[in-house]
């Protein structure tokens, strides 16, 4: 898209943006007690826990849209809350949209999975793969940079024109935004978080000019994306069962879970499915390498306690490394007797650099719950240890 195009699809995007808010603003979301009260004691705890400053979450559940809710800071250095409305880069969850286009467009007759690339997109001569095989996901996403380009130029339309019109709209996204947002359109700001300290995270050169990965948004209005899915809003039901090839998948509390993650510099965005039930849950963090899985386990234990039992084993609970967690037991009998006895411990997240490897923990006390940080060497050997 040359300069030109991009200016006026960006100020037509705006005045669709300004046009969505103010006709319906995105109010949070309550969900009844006690699941509710439960949700909220979850966004607490992942602030307390110091996993990452801010947190938004979005749950869809029987297809609808049921809770949504904020906790934390959104810029830690003005004391900016996070709420609702707050927006989030999220990265490769964007491929999601560009996804639902191709597949609207193939079922209108406009082109066809099973041709060669090159055909929509002469720049990709050459090119043996067809539009079917760039809907698989890979790791940097360069597939659908090209997909865009695709929808471009067989809808004649800038490519976030179209999402507007076809995607966002339907499904009522009134905070989504495609590239660098606007003043009046702040975002949470992006940290890393080492030792339990949060830093600034250095914004990527290339954040904003990407097809398939420039986009911002809310928990709310990815989850209205779900919701859109889930009651064919977006596409009839065999272009979404062709579509979930473009989805990452795996097994949750036994359960089949297609989704996207998004890893923006300094934020982690997750997507989770779960299209038999028609239930999805969103989670945006504003800290590189947040454990989503912190998320994830306590959201499914809710709703699905059942299925959490059957499927013990592969509970999180089950990812403590034996030799691990002996290193660390001395140091938290060492704490005082207030906190009380270890009840359990949860692997949270894992890093390793220059030889070492940190690992946190969310320890269960008989008096509190607490998260636990133990450094060990490459020689096996505990190396330092703090509890917060």
């Amino acid at each position: 898209m040359v300069r030109g195009d991009l200016k006026r699809a960006c100020i037509a995007a705006c005045a669709i943006v300004l046009a969505f808010t103010a006709a319906s603003p995105a109010e949070p979301l309550a969900y009844g007690a006690p699941a509710g009260a439960s949700l909220e004691k979850l966004l607490r705890d992942v602030v307390t826990w110091k996993l990452t400053p801010s947190i938004s979450l979005a749950i869809v559940e029987n297809g609808k849209v049921v809770y949504a809710g904020a906790r934390g800071s959104a810029d830690l250095e003005k004391n900016v809350p996070a709420t609702a409305q707050t927006r989030y880069p999220i990265g490769s969850i964007a491929t999601l949209f560009l996804a639902v286009a191709v597949m609207q467009l193939a079922a209108k007759g406009k082109l066809h999975l099973d041709d060669a690339v090159e055909r929509y997109f002469p720049a990709a001569l050459g090119s043996s793969e067809t539009v079917r095989q760039l809907l698989s996901p890979r790791e940097d996403d360069a597939n659908y940079d090209v997909l865009g380009a695709v929808i471009e130029r067989v809808t004649e339309v800038p490519l976030v024109s179209y999402l507007y019109d076809h995607v966002f709209a339907p499904a009522g996204m009134d905070h989504t935004w495609f590239g660098e947002p606007p003043d009046w359109a702040p975002l949470a700001s992006g940290y890393y978080e080492w030792r339990d300290v949060f830093g600034l995270a250095a914004l990527q050169t290339d954040a904003w000019n990407r097809k398939c990965c420039s986009f911002i948004s809310t928990a709310t209005d990815l989850a209205r994306f779900d919701s859109a899915l889930f009651r064919g809003m977006l596409l009839p039901a065999a272009s979404l069962r062709a579509m979930q090839q473009a989805f990452q998948s795996s097994r949750q509390a036994g359960m089949l879970m297609i989704g996207r993650q998004g890893t923006p510099s300094g934020y982690v965005a997750g997507n989770a499915l779960f299209m038999n039930d028609r239930f999805a849950i969103v989670a945006l963090a504003n800290c590189a390498g947040f454990p989503a899985q912190a998320v994830l386990d306590p959201v499914l234990a809710l709703f699905y306690p059942k299925a959490i039992a059957a499927n013990a084993p592969s509970s999180r609970a089950a990812a403590v490394d034996p030799a691990i967690a002996d290193l660390l037991r001395p140091y938290l009998a060492t704490q005082p007797e207030v906190l009380g006895s270890v009840r359990a411990m949860t692997l949270l997240s894992s890093s390793a650099s220059e030889g070492f490897t940190e690992y946190r923990y969310l320890v269960d006390f008989s008096g509190g719950t607490k998260t636990a940080f133990i450094v060990v060497g490459s020689d096996g050997k505990a190396d330092g240890f703090w509890l917060h």
